[in-house]
């Protein structure tokens, strides 16, 4: 049965939970960096847009096929945020799922990304009952290939496409619950 519920995920250091109204600040200066943008679906992020995401995602549950759910990773001894991570189920059953994410610049590069998916993986898996998860990135963005292919995605595909009115690809990364078992043992 599909969890619609939710209860933080903690890690060795870090928290996965709902948003709160404290996180716009670190959120908006996150999501309003160039650098951050870049490969995501949004650009000149302002304060009121995230104002308006920190309530939009208080309504939303995490197990509601075709919604997606933004999940704040804060660190877990002062629980600031410092990202987020989304997970989308597919209405199938079982339910396939797309997840990304996102790390504030001062926190990248120390394996924040990686802990977060991992953890996301796991709610997936063992309290969504999802089959496959999947990630769509850019073929330019490495260090978020890097973050996949280390948790035991393998490519699957990449599509030809525009992305802000620029040609790219993207390539498509899947990862099973058996493929998670053989990566995790």
């Amino acid at each position: 049965m599909r969890d619609r519920a939710f209860t933080p995920i903690e890690t060795d250091r870090l928290r996965l939970r709902r948003f709160e109204p404290k996180d716009i600040g670190a959120f908006h200066a996150y999501r309003a960096d160039e650098r951050v943008a870049l490969f995501q679906s949004w650009q000149d992020y302002t304060v009121e847009q995230a104002r308006r995401f920190v309530e939009e995602m208080a309504k939303e549950d995490p197990g509601v096929p075709g919604v997606p759910f933004q999940f704040a990773v804060a660190e877990l001894d002062h629980d600031l945020l410092i990202g987020d991570c989304m997970l989308t189920l597919d209405a199938a059953d079982p339910p396939g799922a797309e997840i990304g994410f996102t790390v504030a610049p001062a926190h990248q590069g120390r394996g924040v990304a990686t802990e977060a998916v991992r953890a996301l993986l796991a709610y997936a898996f063992e309290r969504q009952d999802v089959g496959t998860v999947r990630a769509v990135i850019d073929a330019d963005n490495e260090p978020s290939i890097g973050v996949v292919e280390h948790l035991g995605f393998r490519l699957v595909g990449t599509m030809r496409t525009t992305f802000k009115g620029t040609p790219c690809d993207e390539h498509t990364y899947a990862i099973s619950g058996t493929d998670r078992q053989v990566s995790a043992g």
